[in-house]
């Protein structure tokens, strides 16, 4: 007697550079669009490893390894999409992969190219993208002698991320202290700009960038600018067909083909300046969180189903802007004694919040992103509204900090 044996269709996996906790909603999208999710991360204990089918314990940098034991994996199916939440090395090891797939993203050779800012500053300059003056330096030149109209400036090291060593340089005598045991080719320098900045994040689908959100920027004083607050919809959409020019320029100088797209400028009257670009989905919980809540559009979702072949939908210049506020909690030097959810949780318009530090955490005023305490997302009439609301739950929260000597 013989038994008819029914072939099991191969399976179609996704595989996620990174587990850690802002990879879940990449990963929960990308189960819910029905794949096998495969993660990667060197922490055997990377909280998005609970959410995944299959889990490769391997440094985001390793690309080569990870190559390697995704190959072995795959005796029963195929890679569909690769992607990252992440940033820097995880972009580089998610082209490089993609290459090796056969995947619509970014050639390898030109994802290198996004952790280097002077490389990139060149690239704007050649495509005709208004940039900040940059000023060059050589290892000769006496910066004690620059011309007082060199300041003010902005200094960045070459590579880097979270505003890390970001700051503004007002005089010369400054400029040499910052300097003092460190090599200038590890820095880029940038004539300060005046102006409010603004974020926008879009979609490159097939090589076309597709604008979706605007969002208004405020940062904390020199000379650190720690992002404190976003909102939308933003106070400059005039711009938005200057910005999506400046996406597709972006997306034909370096051959991308299917990438999210997060793009900083600084509006000044009626001229505007590309600070930075990255072909990530960003931070700040703009994709996650203020991006559906604002526009209606999952931009995690149908960067993953267009990157993998499958039904999508593009981003339209129709899309609803409900008044959304994201506003980062920051505090003084000492420690964090204690802070109070329960109270804030029933705030009127509050869609998202979260407190990063634990209690008896050593806490600052904010030199980097990494040094903000919380957040808090909400939703209002208008702007206005939005940023109140995310007021009245910050006091709720009732943070307390006592002096840590």
């Amino acid at each position: 007697m013989f038994r008819k044996i029914k072939k099991r269709s191969p399976m179609n996996f996704f595989v996620s550079i990174g587990a850690g906790i802002n990879q879940i909603p990449l990963i929960k999208q990308a189960r819910n669009c029905g794949f096998q999710v495969i993660g990667v991360d060197q922490n055997s204990a990377a909280p998005g490893f609970y959410h995944c089918d299959l889990k490769i314990q391997e440094s985001v940098k390793d690309y080569e390894n990870i190559y390697i034991k995704l190959r072995e994996l795959l005796f029963d199916g195929t890679i569909a999409g690769i992607m990252t939440k992440s940033y820097g090395d995880a972009i580089i090891t998610t082209s490089y992969l993609c290459e090796k797939f056969d995947l619509k993203h970014i050639p390898f050779e030109n994802s290198v190219k996004f952790i280097d800012k002077r490389t990139m500053s060149q690239a704007y300059h050649s495509t005709g993208i208004p940039v900040p003056p940059r000023i060059t330096l050589s290892p000769r030149t006496d910066i004690s002698k620059l011309p007082a109209a060199t300041f003010p400036l902005i200094v960045k090291p070459r590579t880097g991320h979270a505003k890390t060593d970001v700051r503004m340089i007002k005089t010369a005598k400054e400029f040499s202290s910052f300097m003092k045991n460190r090599k200038p080719g590890d820095y880029i320098f940038e004539k300060a700009v005046a102006g409010e900045e603004i974020i926008s994040s879009g979609i490159i689908i097939d090589g076309k960038y597709h604008n979706i959100i605007i969002t208004d920027k405020k940062t904390t004083p020199e000379p650190y600018f720690v992002d404190v607050l976003h909102t939308s919809p933003s106070t400059h959409s005039s711009f938005t067909e200057t910005i999506t020019e400046t996406g597709q320029k972006i997306a034909e100088a370096f051959e991308i083909k299917n990438s999210p797209m997060v793009m900083e400028f600084i509006v000044q009257g009626e001229n505007i300046y590309l600070l930075e670009a990255v072909p990530e989905f960003g931070g700040e919980f703009l994709p996650d969180v203020m991006v559906p809540e604002s526009t209606g559009y999952s931009l995690i979702e149908n960067a993953i189903r267009a990157s993998s072949g499958m039904k999508f939908r593009l981003p339209s210049s129709s899309l609803p802007q409900q008044a959304v506020a994201v506003k980062y909690i920051t505090g003084t030097e000492g420690i964090l004694k204690s802070f109070n959810t329960d109270s804030a949780r029933f705030t009127k318009g509050l869609v998202f919040m979260k407190i990063f530090k634990d209690v008896g955490a050593s806490v600052c005023e904010p030199r980097s992103n990494h040094d903000r305490i919380g957040v808090i997302i909400c939703r209002g009439k208008n702007t206005e509204s939005a940023v109140q609301a995310c007021t009245e739950a910050e006091e709720k929260l009732n943070i307390r900090i006592e002096d840590g000597k």
